[in-house]
């Protein structure tokens, strides 16, 4: 084989390795947009019960949360999370823990984005992003920040966090635990909580669609 048809042979295998490999990783990085379509959004409240955040077996309880911010109407484009809302308020009540009496402050305000399309039922992926809590308790304190994983449904009209989702998420969500001062080895540095809650939001011809 002279020079010139091997040059030429390495170059088309080159070639058609490279269109392999764009094929491959094309319709993955294509997964990775969504478009979100809002209707009849506005400013919001939204109530829950009862709400637990679990580290290591170990329960913050509370017996109620309420939140209150904007969801923007619209269609909203880009890479997910796609950032739908706000949430300027959110507070936590009669909070308890295995150590005791618990208060939660937050900080900031978090922003609520869409982390899937909508199956089905109805059902699409948020994430609560910007989280920024602390949490005191009996010589126990320590913060909490991060993305808090849930999912809304049309149908119900309510926000319901939680790790189990129900589409497998574009984007994990995780919550980290920082500044553990006390706690008796309860709570520790670089943990990873779960929060669970369900919230009514009052924007009862809230629609969202992801795609």
């Amino acid at each position: 084989m002279t020079m010139r048809k091997r040059a030429g042979s390495v170059l088309f295998t080159a070639a058609a390795a490279a269109a392999v490999v764009g094929m491959s990783i094309g319709p993955a990085l294509a997964s990775t947009n969504l478009t979100v379509k809002v209707s009849h959004g506005g400013s919001y409240t939204a109530k829950a019960g009862t709400t637990k955040l679990t580290d290591n077996g170990i329960r913050v309880t509370c017996t109620s949360s309420k939140g209150s911010g904007k969801v923007t109407s619209g269609t909203h484009k880009g890479a997910a999370p796609v950032k739908i809302g706000t949430v300027a308020k959110l507070t936590f009540s009669n909070c308890s823990g295995v150590l005791g009496g618990v208060q939660n402050t937050v900080h900031g305000k978090p922003l609520l984005k869409a982390d899937s399309k909508t199956n089905g039922k109805g059902r699409t992926d948020a994430i609560i992003t910007g989280v920024n809590v602390s949490v005191s308790m009996t010589n126990c304190t320590f913060t909490v920040t991060g993305s808090a994983p849930g999912y809304y449904t049309n149908k119900t009209h309510t926000l319901t966090m939680t790790p189990k989702l129900p589409i497998k998420p574009i984007k994990k969500a995780q919550l980290t635990v920082s500044n553990v001062q006390g706690c008796s080895g309860v709570v520790s540095n670089n943990d990873h909580p779960t929060y669970k809650g369900s919230y009514k939001v009052s924007l009862r011809r809230l629609t969202i669609k992801s795609s």
